[in-house]
């Protein structure tokens, strides 16, 4: 095995790139084990793709990438090569999902030592690498300095460029983990489709004889309602198929905050990355609690195995799908059954608030639409994924629900997120409610008033004045309305919602 001043290092694991990375100063051991390690806090991720027919006849219009001439990334990526074979690096060998037959087999490249740790829990380590010999996808994960001096992508900004043709992508930056795992969702939503496989950001939990599926936008603590309903199946990294759903990696990238159910001791010992801890100067520095200046900034990269998680790396299912959704007007309940041509309305939509109730800022109403809670991590045109889902919703029979994870009686800083009670009377109702009633707006039907299984209470008994409450219930059918009517089939989903 290569020593540390040997020039290529492959498929080190995990302890081993440890000791690297604290030798080469990437980062610091936390007093319980976890590596600590600062990310740069890109706004700007600009990303392109390789201008080839491949390519160019099924991505969207709209889609956040841009357009690159070959013979530029060709030019680009020859260069790369020839400076990384100069220099310190690792390679990885790894694989995206678990399943051999439908994995992505990937070959990693970069230059620091806890980049190729991130993706031991962004991706799949495998006993036995690439049996069914698929062609490999090569991944350089390097510096911006590495790209030269191309105007148009060397601003010191955050890049993604990628080559489908030839199986190529290049990460340059400092970037989060959140940008690695981003850029090889968006491989996966250009692949997968031709399998008719749908890729998820989402999370997924087996309980009570139930898979249920949480979908949703950033800041939903999707992995959150997962965990409070059973064994977490996977996290953000999902796939699903006729056959059922499939995790894709060997862990969990988490928001670090205080409403996870699982313990301080668990989420920062060894085997964690934890990226923009901030370390308490004033004490020993590898001692330290959660940041509570900035809690969004902190994530953990954290192996499944920490987690209370199945063993089994595929499941049926899901038999239940839950839309969460983080309404800033205040006026959507907290839980309501949806058919499944409602679910595909509001997978289109992507209904939430750029900030939600949980994370810790100054709450405001900022309205984002994310069609299928990825957006620019769906490429093709989001009929493609759309059909998907349809076919899946029917084959397996999944029921579907809506759940407000934004606020309640009240607009975004004067409503509140919902109780702890509150929220263990939602999945108590997901589970048991047989008695469903009207809730006169949108379609919905929520949990009649002392239904047999909880009754989470009607949004608007929650409002002091009901005038308010109508007044941003128009504001939210008028938003949907303008929305939906801008996608293809409009008619359809504006009358799945009775708009």
């Amino acid at each position: 095995m290569n020593n540390i001043e040997s020039s290529r290092h492959d498929d080190l694991p995990f302890a081993e790139l440890i000791e690297h990375a604290v030798a080469l100063k990437e980062g610091v051991l936390t007093a319980n084990g976890a590596f600590a390690v600062n990310t740069e806090h890109n706004s700007l991720i600009k990303r392109f793709v390789v201008n080839e027919p491949s390519v160019t006849d099924v991505i969207r219009a709209g889609a956040e990438l841009s357009l690159l001439g070959e013979v530029v990334f060709d030019a680009m990526w020859d260069r790369i090569k020839d400076d990384m074979v100069e220099k310190n690096r690792y390679r990885l060998s790894a694989h995206m999902g678990v399943n051999p037959d439908i994995a992505v087999p990937l070959q990693i490249n970069t230059l620091k030592a806890w980049h190729a740790m991130s993706c031991h829990h962004l991706c799949h380590i495998p006993k036995h690498f690439n049996p069914r010999e698929k062609p490999l996808w090569k991944i350089f994960w390097v510096p911006s300095k590495m790209l030269g001096d191309i105007s148009a992508i060397s601003d010191n900004s955050g890049v993604v460029l990628m080559h489908v043709g030839k199986r190529r992508v290049v990460i340059s930056g400092d970037l989060s983990t959140g940008e690695i795992r981003r850029t090889l969702l968006t491989v996966l939503s250009l692949l997968l489709p031709e399998k008719k496989m749908l890729p998820l950001h989402g999370a997924a939990a087996q309980g009570d004889k139930e898979i249920t599926l949480f979908l949703g936008p950033a800041g939903t603590q999707k992995t959150t309602w997962a965990l409070r309903c059973g064994r977490l199946i996977g996290d953000r990294g999902l796939s699903w198929s006729e056959s059922g759903l499939h995790r894709l990696s060997d862990g969990c990238r988490l928001h670090f905050d205080q409403n996870l159910p699982i313990s301080l001791h668990d989420k920062l010992t060894f085997g964690t990355i934890a990226e923009n801890l901030s370390l308490d100067a004033g004490r020993n520095p590898i001692e330290r609690e959660a940041s509570e200046k900035d809690p969004v900034s902190t994530h953990l990269l954290i192996p499944m195995n920490r987690l209370h998680t199945t063993q089994e790396s595929e499941t049926r299912g899901p038999s239940q799908l839950v839309i969460l959704a983080t309404d800033p007007l205040g006026v959507l309940p907290p839980l309501a059954k949806i058919s499944p041509e409602q679910a595909l309305a509001w997978f289109i939509l992507g209904y939430g608030n750029h900030l939600g109730p949980l994370e810790e800022r100054e709450a405001s109403i900022n309205i984002r639409f994310t069609p299928g809670f990825m957006d620019s991590l769906l490429p093709r045109n989001l009929d493609d994924y759309i059909y998907i889902l349809e076919d899946l919703l029917e084959i397996h029979d999944s029921r579907c629900f809506l759940v407000n994870a934004g606020w309640h009686g009240g607009r975004a800083g004067q409503g509140k997120p919902l109780s702890a009670s509150k929220e263990n009377a939602v999945i108590t109702a997901m589970y048991y409610c047989t008695n469903w009633e009207s809730y006169g707006a949108l379609g919905l039907t929520v949990p009649a008033r002392h239904a047999e299984g909880g009754d989470p209470s009607h949004a608007e008994a929650d409002w002091s004045s009901r005038e308010d409450y109508k007044i941003c219930l128009h504001e939210l059918t008028q938003s949907i309305r303008n929305e939906l009517s801008r996608r293809n089939d409009s008619e359809r989903w504006l009358k799945a919602l009775d708009i």
